[in-house]
C-alpha cells in the first residue's frame, strides 16, 4: 500500500488507473492533468510514487522528473505512457524515473510495476535493461584502456579532443609531426574507432578533456 499521485491529461486514463489500484488499497492522494501542477503536488503531501505520462501539457513528463530531482525530492517515478518504450524507456531510466510502463500493455500490469517500484525495485522493458548493461560495460571497457594508456598518449588524446591537427600538437609538445601521427594511429587503433570525431567524443565521454 503506498500513497500516489496520478499525472494525465485524459480523465478516463486516471479513472481505469484507479480502477487497476483501488483493489490493492493504494491511497491516491491527488490527480493532476498538466506537468505545472504536478510539480506542486509532490511537495506535499510528499507521495510514495508518482504515476506519471510523458505527454502532458505545461511541462512534460521528462521536465517533471528533473524538477522532482532538482528539488531533492524522495518520491519515485512510474512513467505511463503511449510513448514507444523502445525510443522512450531508456530515456525515462536515464533521467531518474523508476519504471516505464507503456499503454499498450495490458493495464493490469500496472499493479505488478506499482509494487514492484513500492518495494524497492525498479519495473523497465528487459531490453532496456540490456541496452544499458551494454552500454555499461562498454563504458567500463573504455575506462579500462584509457588507465592502460601512458602519460604522452593521455596528453596526445587531450589534445587531439580540442580539435588541434598533428603539427599543432607537435609544436605544442615538441616532438615531430611523425611522432604524432604515430601516436594517432596507435590510439584509434586501442579504442577500435575509425575518425578523430569518435575518438573525440569517447575523450569526453570518459572526462579525459
Amino acid at each position: 500500500m503506498g500513497n500516489i499521485i496520478i499525472v494525465d491529461d485524459h480523465p478516463l486514463i486516471r479513472l481505469a488507473i484507479r480502477s487497476v489500484l483501488d483493489p490493492h488499497h493504494h491511497n491516491i492522494v491527488a490527480e493532476a492533468d498538466n506537468g505545472a501542477d504536478a510539480v506542486q503536488l509532490v511537495r506535499k503531501p510528499l507521495p510514495d510514487l508518482l504515476i506519471l505520462d510523458l505527454g502532458i501539457p505545461n511541462l512534460d513528463g521528462f521536465s517533471v522528473i528533473a524538477h522532482i530531482k532538482s528539488a531533492g525530492l524522495h518520491v519515485k517515478t512510474l512513467v505511463l505512457t503511449s510513448s514507444d518504450s523502445k525510443n522512450f524507456a531508456l530515456r525515462c531510466l536515464q533521467a531518474g524515473a523508476a519504471g516505464f510502463l507503456c499503454k499498450t500493455e495490458n493495464l493490469h500490469e500496472l499493479a505488478n510495476a506499482v509494487k514492484a517500484i513500492l518495494s524497492g525495485y525498479s519495473y523497465f522493458p528487459e531490453d532496456t535493461i540490456n541496452i544499458l548493461q551494454q552500454n555499461t560495460n562498454a563504458a567500463n571497457q573504455e575506462s579500462v584502456l584509457i588507465s592502460r594508456l601512458t602519460d604522452r598518449e593521455i596528453t596526445v588524446l587531450k589534445l587531439l579532443a580540442t580539435g588541434l591537427n598533428n603539427q599543432q600538437i607537435a609544436d605544442a609538445l615538441l616532438i615531430s609531426h611523425k611522432t604524432v601521427s604515430t601516436y594517432k594511429v596507435r590510439l584509434l587503433k586501442r579504442f577500435n574507432v575509425s575518425n578523430l570525431v569518435a575518438l573525440a567524443e569517447l575523450a569526453k565521454r570518459n572526462a579525459v578533456v
